[in-house]
């Protein structure tokens, strides 16, 4: 009996899991078409940008996600001194390594977006956010 129970857990973590991942994918699916409805792209730009911030997008959100994983992680108070400052330094490695991948796709855009649209690019992240938020605050 205690098999089963323990068995139908891990189903049940399983689906999850999935449902959380499915989510996040849908999330930055949906940021990813208001961002570019925002950006206002020509024709050859809308050939190239997509996938290029596509990438950037989910790339980000791996960077982000092994930070909020470390954050919790750091919370807990029964960990030594020693494992916190590891934890500290993981935490600023994983902070330079986010802000490397923004200055590196922040030079690719530059090769397919004017200024004006690369601000627009970085508006509406941020109102996307914003909306996002706010939408989950109302529920």
């Amino acid at each position: 009996m205690k098999k089963y129970w323990i068995v139908l857990w891990l189903v049940s973590c399983s689906f999850n899991l999935l449902a959380q991942e499915r989510l996040r994918e849908r999330f930055l699916q949906q940021k990813k078409e208001f961002v570019i409805k925002r950006v206002e792209l020509n024709a050859e730009q809308q050939k190239k940008f997509p996938a290029l911030y596509e990438e950037y997008i989910f790339k980000q959100a791996e960077v982000q996600k092994q930070i909020r994983q470390l954050k919790i992680e750091t919370s807990m108070l029964s960990l030594s001194d020693t494992e916190i400052n590891a934890d500290i330094d993981k935490m600023l490695k994983l902070k330079q390594q986010e802000l490397d991948l923004q200055k590196e796709y922040i030079s690719k855009f530059r090769g397919i977006l004017n200024p004006r649209q690369m601000i627009a690019m970085f508006r509406a992240e941020r109102e996307f956010l914003r909306i996002a938020l706010r939408a989950l605050r109302d529920d």
